[in-house]
């Protein structure tokens, strides 16, 4: 018969994800929705081990950790948490428990801790053959010993945790993973190589030269080479590979003057693997927000093709806006920001009807009431997509006018966000200098002396001075 574990959650799909983990992995479970449930279960036993949850009605996890002691000092619990909850950890480690497991699983995780469960069962079986009271006494100092290092342990995988979890790109987490593993280790050499997929080499980013991976490090494996030299010159490289989706991303490369040990070599293992994970949520939020970015462009092309007088308008107010950005130095973040609120700026004209929107002549004011509709259209567009929420506010708000005249919300001032005023010139200026049936457009420097008119009326003063001293009259 296989080892039963004990699964306790509130949440089925919890219980039934870890459940179908056990069981691809040899063992048989059974599962309970809350401590009280699970206390009754504990009868039908022996279990191998339990997995409990500690937030839970009737009976919280800390309640059915005490209870299972009181039972059976000897039964092993594994607390599931959130990304490692330090609190939540350390108590349950204070009523008894043996170690935790983080939010999303995987069948790796589980099985190590598994293993590692069996190797402790079977050594505390040996024990127990051998002992007596004074062995006993020596044993629980042991344990208590494990527990402190077990906090510390913690305290250190958390903070790696928390500074992983932080961040949103590749090269910050590649960069992390550096800096980490240096925290980590005390004087060592550490490097990061990418692997070339198209002939399955390790790419030195700072010569561009290529280097042979070890097949082994192909496989998924830590390799470890030992440099001889002289007394002083000896030298240990450790290279760890970096996983994603079963394949080899890149490698960790460490050099040391000594061995890294397993203590060591375990917490750059985690560090790599939560990195991993982070890394492929990335890849899935970029390419997301990529489509998503290449849709709407789409729609703003179509926007701008569907009125041959505004032709490339988008583009050129989005040119505008950048140079604008160069010259105020935006941080790189500003910029990216500016650039996609530039680029829909106008999006919210697929609302207007074709009637109003391609009129050749001169607008009626209740035409124009419709016009200025577009901007809160656009926003309506954007406000069900989370990662746009500041791209759809700077688009709600490139109509308003500094002394408060505007629309859609009559903003005033500094009211105004900093971003859509710098559309509202760029914006301003495309419509006056490009013709328009009704009218030829203006010269460069009739738009700028236009543009000086209106300051502090409807354009920020600041604003309008760099656009006209470094932008359009540079």
């Amino acid at each position: 018969m296989p080892d039963k574990v004990l699964i306790v959650d509130d949440d089925p799909g919890i219980r039934t994800t870890i459940s179908e983990l056990i069981q691809e992995l040899g063992y048989s479970a059974e599962t309970a929705s809350d401590g009280l449930a699970a206390v009754g279960l504990l009868d039908s036993g022996p279990f191998f081990c339990v997995f409990t949850d500690i937030m839970m009605p009737n009976m919280s996890g800390l309640e059915l950790i005490q209870r299972i002691k009181a039972q059976d000092v000897s039964l092993p619990i594994i607390v599931i948490t959130g990304y490692a909850s330090l609190e939540i950890a350390v108590d349950a480690m204070k009523f008894g428990a043996s170690d935790f497991i983080s939010k999303p699983f995987k069948v790796k995780q589980i099985e190590l801790l598994l293993n590692k469960i069996k190797r402790e069962k079977s050594l505390i079986e040996e024990n127990r053959r051998f002992s007596d009271t004074l062995h006993l006494h020596r044993l629980i100092d042991n344990l208590v010993g494990q527990l402190e290092d077990k906090n510390e342990e913690i305290i250190s995988l958390q903070e790696i945790s928390d500074r992983i979890i932080s961040l949103k790109g590749i090269r910050d987490l590649v960069s992390a993973i550096i800096d980490v593993s240096k925290q980590l280790l005390d004087e060592v050499e550490v490097r990061f190589f990418p692997l070339n997929r198209k002939d399955n080499k390790l790419v030195d980013t700072s010569s561009g030269k290529e280097l042979p991976a070890e097949e082994e490090l192909l496989q998924g494996n830590i390799v470890r080479k030992h440099n001889a030299g002289d007394c002083l010159s000896d030298s240990i490289e450790t290279i760890f590979p970096l996983m994603i989706e079963g394949q080899v991303f890149g490698a960790l490369h460490i050099t040391s003057s000594s061995v890294l040990g397993d203590d060591k070599e375990g917490k750059i293992q985690y560090l790599l693997n939560r990195s991993a994970e982070r890394m492929e949520n990335v890849a899935l939020y970029e390419g997301l927000y990529e489509n998503m970015l290449s849709t709407l462009n789409s729609m703003a092309k179509i926007l701008d093709a569907r009125d041959p007088h505004t032709s490339q308008h988008s583009t050129r107010v989005t040119t505008l806006s950048m140079a604008m950005g160069a010259a105020l130095e935006l941080s790189e973040e500003e910029k990216e920001t500016l650039y996609i609120a530039a680029s829909l700026h106008d999006i919210g004209k697929v609302g207007i009807p074709d009637n109003i929107l391609l009129k050749p002549g001169k607008l009626t004011n209740e035409e124009f009431d419709v016009i200025k509709r577009h901007p809160d259209i656009g926003a309506d567009i954007l406000k069900p997509l989370p990662p746009m929420a500041k791209e759809t506010e700077i688009i709600r708000h490139h109509h308003e006018r500094y002394d408060g005249y505007g629309y859609p919300a009559g903003l005033k001032g500094n009211d105004i966000p900093y971003l859509s005023r710098i559309i509202t010139l760029a914006d301003s200026f495309d419509a006056m200098t490009s013709d328009r049936p009704y009218r030829k457009g203006m010269s460069i420097q009739d738009a700028l002396e236009e543009i000086k008119r209106c300051k502090g009326k409807q354009f920020d003063p600041s604003l309008a001075d760099t656009f006209i001293n470094k932008v359009a009259g540079a």
